[in-house]
């Protein structure tokens, strides 16, 4: 169990983070409505839903305030909320699905602009978004189902009694309700099964679309040089956002669904997990404004303005 002093220290870490990601993906959504080169046609709206989804997942981290905790081979994790509701707790965890579902979408795109660019017109066409929308959305009821009806956590279940006793002597608040556990039974495996399988089915259509947009970008020598460097940049930067999640939410959301099941011991992972879905968001705004040369100057050129003007 990790120390009070390291638990606070954890916490004001994710509050700056989550302070900077309101901040620096709404300055990104500013830059992107601004100066987006016609070279970035539609992308640009992709990459504006994730600025604004990563501010409502900000917001939303601080408003439940979640938290993860681990005894034996008994794994919870609980909002700490008013309301004290498991609909809340399904809710926030369902969230974070969306934004690989998001990063797949991204990919389509890259993929679409450097082999099938007759097809881009699609992102413009309200019947295609809709349909196209239906992805994350989809992903997000399926994993919320999983999660709520899949998963143990009523008032009255000693996983839960176990949990919240073990939550209080940690942080000092006795939450009794809101959790949603998992121990050891046939329902509880097969939910496990079926969350590893949505994971691995994303990340498998991630590395397909990866893998393709790369070896076509390569082969594309009739391009001109710019915009073969706007397609290599571009597609860094959809690397660059999907290894942020994966790091921050996706390997500690395996490690913590799998590794109590089977008794393998998670050392912090737990005390480091709600906090670390609290920094990806703030990390994915910096990758973009860093990797596309239109936004960074953009926001240098703000910064430096003031003290370049001249004096009255």
């Amino acid at each position: 169990m990790a120390s009070k002093e390291f638990l606070q220290v954890a916490d004001i870490i994710a509050d700056v983070h989550l302070v900077a990601g309101v901040i620096l993906n709404a300055l990104l959504l500013y830059v992107i409505r601004k100066v987006s080169q016609t070279s970035v046609g539609s992308y640009k709206y992709l990459l504006g839903i994730f600025a604004a989804f990563d501010i409502f997942l900000c917001i939303l981290h601080k408003v439940a305030k979640p938290g993860a905790i681990i005894v034996g081979s008994t794994f919870g994790c609980v909002t700490d909320t008013p309301l004290e509701s498991r609909v809340i707790t399904s809710f926030y965890c369902a969230c974070f699905t969306i934004p690989f579902a998001l990063m797949n979408i991204h990919f389509l795109y890259r993929f679409w602009s450097i082999r099938f660019t007759k097809l881009l017109h699609n992102f413009t066409n309200k019947k295609f978004i809709v349909g196209i929308a239906m992805f994350p959305i989809g992903e997000f009821i399926i994993w919320f189902l999983l999660v709520y009806l899949g998963l143990t956590g009523d008032v009255d279940e000693p996983a839960t009694i176990l949990l919240s006793t073990e939550y209080a002597k940690k942080y000092g608040r006795l939450l009794k309700d809101g959790w949603i556990s998992k121990g050891f039974n046939l329902r509880i495996f097969l939910g496990m099964i079926a969350y590893d399988i949505i994971m691995i089915i994303s990340f498998t259509i991630a590395i397909v679309l990866g893998s393709l947009t790369f070896y076509y970008i390569k082969r594309a020598h009739k391009l001109s040089a710019q915009s073969r460097n706007m397609q290599w940049k571009l597609f860094i930067a959809v690397s660059a956002q999907t290894f942020v999640p994966t790091l921050f939410v996706y390997i500690p959301y395996f490690c913590i669904i799998n590794f109590p099941f089977f008794g393998i011991p998670l050392f912090y992972v737990d005390d480091a997990w709600m906090r670390m879905t609290a920094c990806f968001p703030a990390w994915d705004a910096v990758i973009i404004i860093v990797l596309i040369k239109d936004y960074r100057r953009t926001i240098t050129r703000g910064w430096a303005y003031p003290r370049t003007m001249p004096r009255r």
